[in-house]
């Protein structure tokens, strides 16, 4: 009797052991499986939401529902070509060329769906469609590999799926979060380096020196400003580096000191709206921007200084928080003592407010 318990008991307490040998691969694959379905279930509801309520903001401007439909179909699966960068001699201005025709053809688009919508609300949407989008293309890359994996029985490919999926739902509800300050033309947080732009900037009268991007001139204490940021106050992000060129070109050698204003991504920890001085082009993008304002500050030798003001992705693109208004201030503040230190009397300053101007007027 007790031999036939002590057998019983070993293989009760082997089951599991041989269970796990020889189906323990298959056992985990299901799991992880069956947490990437539910995070693509959440994925497909945003992505419809985003679709609904991009559709539902056309159909107000004066779309009809139909070729609403359509249109954002169409613009949801535009693709983009970069150019071959075998031989890199030319490639930024290759690279500009592309965007720029991009650009201008969701602008096209929208425009085509309303006629009669104004700039800056055709801009608005446009970055409303681009949100949507973003969405849509996490959606079916994330599907793609989950149903490859699936396919192939591919327990590695659905593993490594499983891992990143909490990394990429983060960016998917930050793209979600984008949708009703688009929808509604307020400030995100990208957009807190045109605010600093704009409140030094006061009263004074802005001109536009480059596509979409306006330069006002001020004085501060004995100095010359040149203060850029993109034409507000519909969504645009203008053209910065070209608007430094232009004034480094057309002020000649009287330029001596550039400082760039932008938000960056903050550290986990770090908290939203804190403030850090450096060196270098503070501008995010593909890089064209970035690589115009270096090549004239390296050409004339003009110091470059950067000040950001920390975020996360979440915080911007959705709505503008209070912690990242209230850095405003400080932000000037730090600007002045930058111009002090490194200019003198009589000199010329460029002042570069970067970031997404919706909501934050010219």
């Amino acid at each position: 009797m007790g031999g036939e318990t002590s057998i019983f008991t070993m293989i009760i307490l082997y089951l599991p052991f041989l269970f796990f040998l020889f189906y323990g691969q298959k056992f985990q694959m299901q799991m992880a499986m069956f947490e990437i379905r539910g995070h693509l279930k959440q994925l497909n509801k945003m992505r419809n939401f985003a679709k609904n309520q991009t559709l539902t903001t056309l159909s107000k401007a004066g779309a009809k529902i139909e070729d609403a439909k359509k249109g954002l179909e169409l613009m949801l699966n535009y693709f983009t070509i970069l150019p071959e960068s075998m031989d890199p001699a030319g490639i930024v201005a290759k690279v500009e060329h592309i965007l720029d025709v991009r650009d201008d053809k969701l602008i096209r688009e929208v425009k085509t769906l309303v006629p009669d919508l104004s700039d800056p609300d055709a801009r608005n949407l446009e970055n409303l469609v681009e949100a949507t989008a973003a969405l849509e293309q996490i959606y079916k890359i994330l599907r793609h590999f989950f149903l490859l994996g699936k396919k192939t029985g591919n327990i590695y490919l659905i593993i490594q799926l499983q891992m990143i999926m909490s990394l990429v739902m983060i960016e998917a509800r930050a793209y979600l979060s984008a949708i009703h300050a688009f929808r509604n033309g307020q400030p995100i947080g990208d957009g807190i380096g045109a605010l600093v732009a704009l409140t030094m900037i006061g009263g004074a009268e802005t001109t536009e020196i480059a596509k979409e991007t306006a330069v006002a001139e001020s004085k501060f204490e004995g100095r010359k400003l040149l203060i850029v940021k993109a034409v507000g106050p519909g969504g645009n992000t203008g053209k910065p580096g070209e608007a430094v060129k232009k004034l480094i070109e057309k002020n000649k050698k009287k330029v001596k000191l550039i400082v760039m204003v932008d938000g960056a991504l903050k550290l986990e920890g770090e908290d939203l709206g804190d403030i850090a001085e450096g060196v270098g082009a503070a501008i995010g993008g593909i890089g064209v921007e970035k690589f115009k304002i270096e090549e004239q500050a390296s050409e004339y030798q003009i110091p470059l200084h950067a000040i950001i003001i920390k975020q996360s992705l979440a915080d911007a693109v959705s709505l503008m928080k209070k912690e990242l208004y209230d850095s405003v201030e400080e932000v000037i503040d730090r600007i002045r003592r930058i111009i002090r230190d490194n200019t003198k009397k009589r000199q010329t300053v460029i002042i570069a407010g970067i970031g997404n101007s919706i909501g934050i007027a010219q």
